[in-house]
């Protein structure tokens, strides 16, 4: 290794900073288990109506582990074009553009 080290002396280096890259992308770790505590009480729920109930819970709620919101989904797809992100915000300038003119009531 010392021998890999001499000759690519910055490949441990940006390794290293790869590896702190990935780990700041990460969701921080108390709220995963607290994420993943919801889903276990959702299931131990679950199933104590379907035991006494006859019928479980439905869905899980958006956001938790393995449960990805729509706008996640979305984003990692990469589905989301400029143009778009471009449309809301002319829609959004319009709305602020009628909130500053002053409301007219009806003329009779």
């Amino acid at each position: 290794m010392s021998e890999e080290q001499q000759q690519n002396p910055g490949i441990v280096q940006r390794m290293l900073d790869k590896r702190a890259e990935w780990a700041a992308e990460q969701p921080s770790f108390s709220a995963e288990i607290k994420a993943m505590a919801r889903e276990g009480i959702k299931d131990v729920r679950s199933t104590v109506n379907e035991v006494f109930f006859d019928s479980p819970e439905l869905g899980g709620e958006p956001g938790t582990p393995l449960n990805p919101t729509p706008q996640m989904v979305t984003q990692d797809l990469g589905t989301v074009s400029s143009g778009y992100q471009d449309m809301l915000n002319s829609y959004a300038s319009r709305a602020n553009e009628m909130e500053q003119e002053p409301e007219k009531g009806q003329e009779r």
